[in-house]
């Protein structure tokens, strides 16, 4: 499955007004002519001013005929003209990624589960970037020995996926908690986990991260996954 990953990031003060116009108008005609939305958050620390989304697609040819019907779409004319006079957005990244084996979503329209407590989500959602040729062996170091640790005392897992396009050899990934002390606290119980250990001394040697990114996110109202 490939997931499409975008990042806007909003002159200060504007995100406000094109999050409402999107959840009220963009964001249902992009669902109704491309595919349903999977999650939809903005950045409570890390680069903030910035929305992040992502949407699935099953067959990859099939999202150049859907940005046709979407820009053909008169709803979604008007979300651009009420939108663009204001020139909110500064900067947009898109990413194309593809599902690993492992990853909880692997299907367009797959609903969501929540298997967390409590009705608020913040969501850690993390970019590694490795060395060329290095990232397969990590991977599977992670499933093996790394997975079952943290099914076992982190969050929930969103989605793990590996990049395509734009800047390739990273894992980008996420998962979710109740609040941020709930990741506080997990994170630390799986920092002295003896199988946590292993995991790093398995891939300690790989020479393969090059550097890791971490946002702190939250669910806009809208967004499937919250």
């Amino acid at each position: 499955m490939f997931i499409e990953q975008r990042i806007y990031t909003a002159h200060p003060g504007k995100l406000p007004m094109w999050l409402k116009a999107y959840g009220e108008i963009g964001g249902p005609a992009s669902s109704r002519t491309l595919t349903p939305l999977m999650g939809m958050f903005t950045v409570e620390f890390g680069q903030i001013n910035r929305v992040l989304f992502i949407r699935g697609f099953d067959d990859i040819d099939a999202r150049e005929e859907g940005l046709k019907r979407r820009d053909a779409d008169p709803d979604w004319q008007r979300f651009l003209e009420a939108t663009r006079p204001h020139a909110p957005l500064m900067m947009q990244e898109a990413k194309l990624m593809k599902t690993v084996d492992f990853s909880p979503i692997q299907k367009v329209g797959q609903p969501f589960e929540r298997k967390i407590e409590g009705t608020q989500m913040v969501v850690d959602h993390r970019t590694y970037d490795f060395e060329p040729g290095r990232i397969n062996a990590w991977i599977d170091a992670y499933r093996s020995l790394g997975k079952p640790v943290q099914d076992r005392l982190l969050g929930q897992l969103l989605f793990f996926c590996v990049t395509e396009c734009g800047p390739i050899n990273q894992a980008v990934f996420a998962w979710a908690y109740s609040s941020l002390g709930d990741r506080d606290r997990r994170r630390a119980a799986m920092m002295a986990d003896p199988g946590w250990a292993e995991f790093q001394k398995a891939t300690g040697g790989l020479g393969a991260l090059k550097a890791q990114n971490t946002m702190i996110l939250k669910p806009v109202p809208w967004s499937p996954i919250r």
